[in-house]
């Protein structure tokens, strides 16, 4: 199950059709863990998610980087949470981005930031979106990624400047603001095909309108879990974050990505898991379940 490691962070990635994919880190984080598996009771998640002193469960901020070898895109999958955090609440939840950052994690395959062509946003909560501007040398806030165009969902980007005040605090306007000013936000309206073969899947459990991208190739396919499918633990249907605003519907979402996973042997990639970026399943009685490791 999941399990605090530093293995796989750095794994080559896989080809999906025309696109290579690989996972990049960009920080280890822990949060609450009945938090993070809702009404699961602590004796069974404990054992996927053993917590520290302040019953924190270790996570890693995952994104994806996928290479368009025909077309030449360079898109990025989420930016992690970022390094504006203050100290108080970067202590809050263990931030640690020792040895990791996009930056060393693009440089290891040869590419900077101005590379990077796309970027899609699962959505706007702070670890997956936290990176999507910095502080530039004079401490005013600028893209991180300055030639990309970023793809969020039209809806989630209204959500986010009004959430409910359940949600608000996943919120920081300035991780995300600066692109209201810019030709660089693409607001998506629906299920689409905004790149070759990327298909997006629209899930409304954990927050408004979250888009999970979808690639397609060689009768398979690639779907990034998000914060539907964090964890390998969260393969399980049933063990859901409290942080989601409607956990029925991500129960329902997950039943479904999954199924859809086992039908063509598709890959599942987790945002959140420290011990594996993503696997394969199987079926056990009907349900699909893990199968194998699969290094990204």
């Amino acid at each position: 199950m999941v399990v605090s490691s530093r293995r796989a962070l750095y794994a080559p990635g896989v080809i999906i059709g025309r696109w290579d994919i690989a996972s990049l880190v960009d920080a280890r984080f822990a949060l609450d863990g009945g938090a993070m598996f809702g009404v699961v009771p602590r004796p069974e998640w404990e054992r996927a998610a053993a917590p520290d002193a302040r019953n924190r469960v270790p996570l890693l901020a995952r994104c994806l980087l996928a290479i368009d070898r025909d077309a030449g895109r360079v898109v990025l999958v989420d930016t992690g949470p970022g390094d504006k955090w203050d100290p108080g609440r970067a202590a809050h939840d263990a931030l640690d981005r020792a040895g990791l950052g996009l930056d060393a994690a693009l440089a290891r395959r040869g590419l900077g930031r101005e590379q990077v062509t796309d970027v899609l946003l699962t959505h706007l909560h702070v670890h997956h979106a936290g990176g999507v501007t910095r502080r530039g040398p004079g401490g005013a806030l600028e893209l991180s990624f300055p030639r990309a165009t970023h793809h969020l969902q039209r809806r989630h980007w209204t959500w986010a400047h009004g959430p409910s005040d359940r949600d608000g605090p996943t919120f920081t306007a300035e991780d995300f603001e600066l692109l209201a000013h810019t030709d660089q936000l693409h607001l998506v309206e629906g299920e689409a095909e905004i790149l070759p073969d990327v298909e997006l899947v629209l899930c409304e459990g954990h927050t408004v309108a979250q888009q999970l991208p979808r690639f397609h190739g060689d009768q398979t396919h690639l779907t990034f879990g998000g914060d539907l499918v964090p964890t390998r633990a969260h393969l399980e249907p049933s063990w859901i974050s409290a942080f989601d605003l409607q956990p029925v519907t991500t129960l329902e979402e997950k039943k479904m990505v999954l199924a859809e996973a086992l039908e063509d042997d598709g890959v599942v990639a987790f945002g959140h898991d420290p011990g594996m970026a993503a696997c394969r399943l199987g079926e056990e009685e009907g349900h699909p379940v893990f199968r194998e490791r699969v290094e990204l």
